[in-house]
């Protein structure tokens, strides 16, 4: 039954929004459309009636529902995003419990205000929660995922956002400014210490959190983060952010992981250094930079980074000080003993008593040897723990010069480990041969793992297992490693595993090409510190050959997945003694090399390595991989406005490609072909090529390469002026492809300047906005400058001339950075923008430089917040 009176009090608000709507009219038509917007709406009022909901407001495909209790309303909402499964309509929910005032029928207040802004942060299919929602839930019913803190439109403070069940999408629609993991578990004590390290952060701009492993320096550190956020977000309003480096074993990569984490684009020509400086130099901002003692011959650049950006601020963890002018040191001390006894209680879930006061004091304050003993309450009473570690600490007493508290984790490491019996032992030192963990199957082939031992490992706190995976918390993993070595097994298991990578990395690269290419590209990023630990086995052991196949096999995923920088920086080390490797290892890895740097627009050495592959696989035979290596090379040559050599190559490659079985470099040469046809105006031609291709890559399975080839086709015909023709490929496009691909981000963007072309301009702000978000995260500079071209011409439409010249600006600026100036084709387009909409005026940034990228896009989204309210009673 509906509510028959209006809940009042503490009242917990939904909204739902249709997702798409004005494309999925034109996608399903007027008939059809308003059939599936009916049984949308009878699914969600029939729902929300079982569970007592009171329907505030309805407008167009939007609901505005209140509820008396929190629990009915996250029953009622599961029920209906339930029975809309299957359908087409796609619903984002926000649920947020307050107690607005009422208005009858109607609320009125922030409450109101905030779960409108939490709907408009989630994407079709999902639903977020506020932390007071959450608070009025029975948990233990409910299926929740912490998505962090989030800053929404109109709101300073940031909100921990939930979303309700496990599935993965994009990133939140919100104006987030931290990636600051929420933790599962209570932080206990150090209120102290964190006062005192916030006074020393308020008086330096370099801060090193130093202790031993496993004196909680990380956790530390987070906290610090969040109270800094809360308690003085003016002093940092571009942001907190963490970089956690336990898996990285390359200092080189160092600058480029905290580019990588900010979404900062690699600049043609800079260094990762010069582009960190050039988009950071004028920001307010923190950065946690967290496990750098294995990494400290990169920490001097930390210096010229500093110098560089004087609105910025690091605190950095190290069991190692920095050793860096201006460096503030803050040696982290143990936890107090009420605080060691209130964490082991709460952990152990038990009442304090003396032997557990006695047992604490033994660990000396360290709260991963707290833990560690609290797993074991389950096996031993305390009193039995005190006495076997005792024993234990009075054997392995350390010298003089030694850390005791060190020495003391190493101890209750150490208790631990000598409980298992030798199978046990022997299976813990050998997985700590894995970066970032492993799967059952990895486990079992590289060190002889049995099922029963791993869990064993498991309940006894050494191992844990989630999402499938096994892995250790870096600290046991340092110590597993010390007795992999003292067992002479480490360079047998590394070189076990780094083989075992290689098989995966060349397994999956045909893979990629097929009907399984999402799964198999899942899996590589699954595993994408174990790939990267193997190329530098392979790389540091002088494995030259072995290093070059796994980089030449990992370059679809690196393309596919937005990791061209990384995989860039570790093939030009290897290529460096590529004239060791057999002839056709080094043909494929130059043509990687190539395909690399297109990919970052450095053309003239993409073009560099593509000749010369093209010549090495022609003295290696292999003819197949001389068309492809042609084919990139006919790509180059249209990028650099080549186009009638481009088209000749192309031609040529088509014919050559048509002998080959498998296809597929046939129907890549035909997407070239389209490209170069439909930019030289020849239509029906282009058309013909295109979708020659389109059935190829269908038939092979290339679902990514068929989106791309429809979305190069729909690019064309948006050029053509054919509107309605590019948005149907376009929404096929988009559709084909998984969000988490590169394609995805720079066809959906392409798909919003067609809805915008059209006057969707509803529809163009939610593609535009998408791939803005993507193009931040995924560091892709060209399509974000088309988005934001987008953006300005929306707001010049809005009347929002200065708006529409800071975001033009920034587009032209971006683009620039990233490839030159804006060329022929881009400008025609750019005229025809300008045609429709009228003239954009120059200069429109008041301090006369540009926005940078993440400056751009946010300020792109909360333009797209003005020109799109979400629906509001209030």
């Amino acid at each position: 039954m509906a509510a028959v009176t209006q809940p009042s009090g503490t009242v917990t608000l939904v909204f739902t929004d249709v997702e798409g709507s004005t494309r999925l009219l034109e996608e399903l038509g007027v008939g059809a459309y308003g059939e599936a917007l009916s049984e949308h709406r009878r699914v969600v009022r029939e729902a929300c009636a079982r569970h007592q909901g009171f329907e505030v407001d309805a407008e167009g495909d939007a609901f505005f529902y209140a509820f008396q209790s929190a629990q009915h309303a996250v029953e009622a909402v599961g029920e209906a995003m339930r029975g809309l499964e299957g359908g087409p309509i796609r619903v984002r929910v926000g649920i947020h419990t307050g107690q607005p005032a009422l208005d009858p029928p109607n609320y009125l207040g922030l409450d109101v205000h905030r779960a409108a802004r939490i709907m408009a942060s989630a994407h079709g299919g999902q639903v977020l929660l506020s932390p007071q929602t959450v608070e009025s839930l029975d948990t233990d019913s409910v299926e929740l995922m912490a998505l962090g803190s989030h800053r929404l439109k109109d709101f300073e403070q940031p909100v921990v956002l939930y979303q309700l069940g496990s599935g993965s999408f994009p990133p939140l629609r919100t104006l987030a400014n931290t990636n600051l993991p929420t933790s599962v578990s209570s932080f206990v004590g150090r209120h102290e210490e964190l006062a005192e390290a916030d006074r020393l952060l308020r008086e330096t701009r370099l801060l090193t959190v130093t202790g031993p492993g496993g004196a909680g320096k990380t956790r530390f550190a987070i906290e610090l983060g969040h109270r800094v956020r809360e308690e003085r977000f003016s002093d940092y309003p571009d942001g907190v952010f963490a970089c956690f480096f336990s898996a990285l074993l390359d200092p080189d990569l160092v600058l480029a992981t905290i580019a990588h984490t900010l979404s900062i684009s690699e600049r043609a020509g800079l260094s990762a250094l010069e582009t960190l400086v050039g988009q950071l130099e004028g920001k307010r901002m923190l950065l946690l930079l967290d496990n750098l003692e294995h990494l400290l011959s990169a920490v001097p650049a930390f210096s010229k980074l500093l110098a560089g950006c004087p609105g910025l601020s690091l605190v950095c963890t190290s069991r190692e000080t920095l050793r860096l002018q201006g460096e503030t040191v803050y040696r982290l001390p143990p936890l107090a003993e009420t605080e060691s006894v209130a964490l082991f209680c709460e952990r152990a879930r038990v009442e304090p008593s003396e032997p557990i006061r006695e047992l604490c004091a033994r660990l000396e304050g360290l709260p991963l040897a707290l833990e560690l003993a609290a797993a074991r309450l389950s096996l031993l009473s305390p009193e039995q723990l005190l006495q076997r570690l005792s024993q234990r600490l009075d054997l392995l007493k350390a010298g003089r010069d030694a850390d005791p508290r060190q020495q003391t984790l190493r101890a209750t490491i150490q208790w631990s480990h000598d409980l298992l019996d030798p199978p046990e032992q022997e299976l813990f030192a050998r997985l700590a041969v894995f970066a970032g963990g492993c799967t059952l199957e990895a486990a079992e082939q590289i060190c002889d793992a049995q099922l029963d031992t791993l869990h064993s490992l498991i309940d006894k706190n050494l191992l844990r297992f989630s999402n499938d995976r096994y892995w250790m918390l870096e600290t046991i993993r340092e110590y597993a490693t010390e007795q992999l070595e003292a067992r002479g097994e480490a360079d047998e298991l590394g070189r076990r595993h780094a083989d075992h990578y290689l098989r995966l990395a060349e397994e999956a690269e045909p893979q990629l090409r097929g009907r399984e290419q999402e799964t198999w590209l899942q899996r590589l990023e699954q595993d994408h510190s174990n790939l990267t630990a193997a190329m530098l086995f392979f790389l540091d052991g002088g494995l030259v050959a072995e290093a070059l196949r796994i980089g030449a096999a990992l370059t679809p995923f690196w393309l596919g997945r937005g990791f061209a920088y990384e995989g860039s920086n570790l093939m030009k080390r290897a290529l460096g003694e590529v004239s060791r490797v057999p002839l056709e290892v080094r043909a494929r890895a130059v043509h990687a090399a190539g395909r690399l740097a297109y990919h970052q627009n450095h053309h003239e050495s993409e073009r560099a390595y593509l000749e010369e592959a093209i010549e090495l696989f022609r003295r290696a035979g292999d003819e197949w991989g001389e068309v492809y290596a042609e084919v990139e090379l006919g790509y180059t040559e249209v990028a650099v406005g080549n186009r009638d050599s481009a088209r000749a190559r192309a031609e040529r490659c088509v014919e050559r490609a048509r002998a080959f079985d498998d296809g597929w470099v046939y129907a890549y040469a035909l997407q070239l072909c389209g490209v170069i046809l439909g930019e030289l105006g020849e239509r029906e031609q282009a058309k013909h090529a295109f979708g020659e291709s389109i059935r190829v890559f269908d038939a092979v399975g290339d679902v990514h390469s068929a989106g791309a080839a429809l979305g190069d086709q729909g690019w064309i015909a948006v050029l053509q002026e054919e509107y309605e023709e590019a948005l149907a490929l376009l929404v096929r496009s988009v559709a084909s492809i998984p969000s988490g691909a590169v394609v995805y981000a720079v066809n959906r963007g392409n798909l919003g300047l067609g809805n915008l072309f059209l006057g969707n301009d509803a529809a163009a702000i939610d593609d535009l906005s998408e791939c803005l978000v993507l193009c931040a995260s995924g560091r892709l500079d060209l399509p974000a400058a088309e988005a934001l071209f987008g953006f300005a011409a929306l707001a010049a439409r809005a009347s929002r001339p200065d708006a529409a010249a800071r975001l033009r600006d920034a587009s032209l600026a971006l683009h620039e950075a990233a490839a030159g100036p804006v060329g022929e084709i881009e400008l025609r387009m750019q005229e025809r923008f300008l045609t429709k909409i009228g003239p954009i005026p120059a200069n429109g940034d008041a301090a006369g430089q540009p926005m940078t990228l993440d400056e751009a896009a946010a300020y792109a989204m909360e333009l797209a917040a003005e020109l799109r309210e979400p629906p509001s009673s209030a």
